[in-house]
């Protein structure tokens, strides 16, 4: 009996440090022309019991996964950049994916920033809300007040422990002097806070359950080996991450508020982080 425990023992020991071994072969191999690998994730503001994925992307972030040994950044893309849509006129940012789903916002990226998106995640307001609960709230800092009634904000200055519900008002809250930039800080924060704190090996015995809500509250082109070598890097990264934001200046066109992005500026910023 204990000579077949020590077996089993030690093919699962042999098992797991295969499973690690493929993760980095495969890391590695994704990291091979020196650009690292991009996910775009997007946060879709969809209405409560939908799952349909429709719906205009309250957030851009693509998360840069560096070359071995250089930090990885967050880059947010304000959604009110002005962009030309391919048979739809001057719009938002935030409507190429209304107007084309996910090949138009990946080729507006494209075309304004340089990065090729690798991989798209789609995540709504009720998946985020419950992977917070899961993975049992988030402790953030509050360093203004903010009291939102659309988005349901309500802190004073502070540390919390955020429940989903409390993390995603947090998130979305718009009522500060920068509206939708402090916004897209707050997010950045957020995200950045939920990798450092919460991906470690006790996420582990979370994942079953994880896996439940990515499979209904989220829409991806992942495989499974994406999965596995993205927790893989987020596992044993630093923690370290950039939080940028492309340049853009405000302006108000025909009665409607944009920011405006220059595309030669946009990819000289980005060019630092892209290694």
């Amino acid at each position: 009996m204990n000579k077949a425990r020590g077996c089993f023992i030690t093919i699962l020991i042999i098992f797991i440090l295969v499973v690690f071994v493929f993760l980095f072969v495969s890391l590695m191999d994704s990291e091979a022309d020196g650009n690292g690998k991009d996910i775009l994730i997007l946060g879709i503001d969809e209405r409560e019991g939908r799952n349909d994925f429709k719906g205009r992307t309250d957030t851009i972030i693509i998360y840069h996964i560096s070359s071995w040994g250089k930090k990885d950044s967050l880059i947010s893309i304000p959604r009110d950049i002005r962009v030309q849509l391919e048979g739809y006129g001057w719009n938002k940012i935030n409507a190429a994916y209304v107007y084309g789903g996910e090949e138009m916002i990946k080729q507006e990226i494209y075309e304004l920033t340089g990065i090729e998106i690798d991989r798209v995640m789609i995540i709504n307001f009720n998946g985020f809300k419950r992977i917070i609960d899961i993975l049992g709230g988030i402790e953030i800092v509050v360093e203004e007040p903010l009291h939102d009634e659309l988005s349901g904000a309500d802190f004073d200055p502070g540390t919390y422990t955020m429940s989903g519900e409390q993390a995603l008002s947090f998130a979305r809250c718009r009522a500060t002097a920068r509206a939708d930039i402090d916004r897209i800080d707050r997010q950045q924060y957020l995200l950045n806070e939920i990798i450092r704190q919460k991906f470690n090996f006790s996420m582990i015995t979370k994942t079953p359950q994880i896996i439940k809500v990515l499979s209904s509250e989220t829409r991806s082109d992942f495989t499974i080996w994406d999965f596995c070598s993205t927790g893989f890097v987020l596992l044993f990264s630093s923690k370290d991450i950039n939080r940028i934001t492309i340049p853009t200046k405000s302006a108000m066109i025909d009665d409607v508020s944009y920011q405006i992005a220059d595309e030669d500026e946009v990819k000289e910023f980005l060019s630092g982080y892209l290694k």
